[in-house]
């Protein structure tokens, strides 16, 4: 598959930056409760996401400490590593293993980490840990055609080189990227020791495409914005009390945004302060509007999972961050609650 030929083809899903990346904007100025168009993306028909998942390790829910902590700061130095052209930058990988350029490789909007199973009430002791990319493609691609899926191999082989990157540069003594208070809502949430003890066991394994677990997902729009849904303040400097969201009761949050609204995709940011929100849009509406409508929608699911008052120690947590994510869209973004 040459670049010429693909970017060709690939024209008629068109990616396109509103803002600046998130470790480009000003953290120490954002609030809570807020959302905010990043990316636009457009199809010459209906969005499908191709969804992957990469397990990394194992958590056991029931055990909070220094180990989920450290685990959590690996998986977070790994995620940012990921996004940047200073890391392992998974986007050039994409373009380099599937022989396509930047526009091809930017159809990847998301990779955040995530806990599948982390809604089931009957959940299991071992939950797994990794990363879900969201890709996405046309609902009425057929195999072979560029606007279709990304081969599962190659996105594989694309993480792995990623990894190999992300090694070196850790190894070599190389900060984690955007670890400051100013590109990073919990700045103190990285480390790049953890994330070799989970990247080296990852590589030592042979690549197997029959572990990645693959979904799609149609949108029923041919126009969707990935946005920053920010529940909570990121973290000040040295404001170590400062409240974020729980590392798992976050992800809770997330995954019932997903769950209870289909138009709504929800990725978990690893700072632990609010999630990448993919917003379709079926209905054609101005994009003050249709924000709008989607920061009603999660005001809803918080009220919901603020709720919550049983026994549960995950769903404890992620009700008191819904609450609390409530009390920022009131003081912040009152206008959500409207409709």
């Amino acid at each position: 598959m040459s670049a010429q030929a693909t970017g060709a083809e690939a024209a008629p899903i068109t990616v396109e930056l509103l803002a600046k990346h998130s470790s480009g904007k000003d953290h120490l100025a954002m609030t809570g409760g807020t959302l905010g168009a990043d990316k636009r993306v457009n199809g010459r028909a209906q969005l499908r996401l191709q969804h992957d998942f990469f397990t990394v390790a194992t958590l056991e829910p029931a055990e909070p400490g220094p180990g989920r902590d450290r685990l959590f700061s690996g998986i977070h130095s790994i995620e940012h590593a990921l996004a940047s052209p200073d890391g392992g930058d998974l986007r050039a990988r994409i373009a380099e293993v599937t022989g396509t350029d930047a526009a091809f490789a930017a159809r990847l909007i998301d990779m955040s980490p995530y806990i599948p199973g982390l809604l089931d009430s009957e959940r299991a002791a071992g939950l797994a840990l990794g990363f879900r990319s969201t890709f996405v493609t046309l609902a009425d691609s057929v195999p072979g055609d560029p606007t279709g899926p990304l081969p599962t191999g190659m996105l594989l082989a694309a993480y792995r080189d990623a990894l190999t990157v992300i090694r070196e540069k850790f190894l070599a003594g190389e900060p984690v990227p955007f670890s400051t208070p100013e590109a990073c809502g919990q700045y103190d949430l990285h480390s790049a020791e953890a994330a070799l003890e989970l990247i080296e066991p990852l590589l030592a394994k042979v690549a197997n495409a029959h572990e990645v677990a693959e979904s799609f997902a149609d949108t029923g729009a041919t126009r969707l914005y990935v946005c920053d849904l920010r529940l909570v303040k990121p973290r000040l400097p040295e404001a170590f009390d400062q409240q974020v969201l729980d590392l798992l009761g976050g992800h809770l949050i997330s995954q019932q945004i997903e769950s209870d609204t289909p138009a709504l995709t929800a990725g978990n940011f690893g700072c632990s302060t609010g999630e990448y929100l993919m917003v379709a849009d079926p209905a054609g509406l101005e994009q003050p509007e249709l924000l709008r409508s989607a920061h009603f929608v999660v005001a809803g699911t918080l009220a919901e999972v603020g709720a919550y008052t049983g026994h549960d120690p995950v769903r404890a947590a992620a009700a008191r961050d819904a609450r609390f994510s409530l009390e920022q869209i009131e003081r912040y973004a009152p206008e959500a609650l409207a409709g």
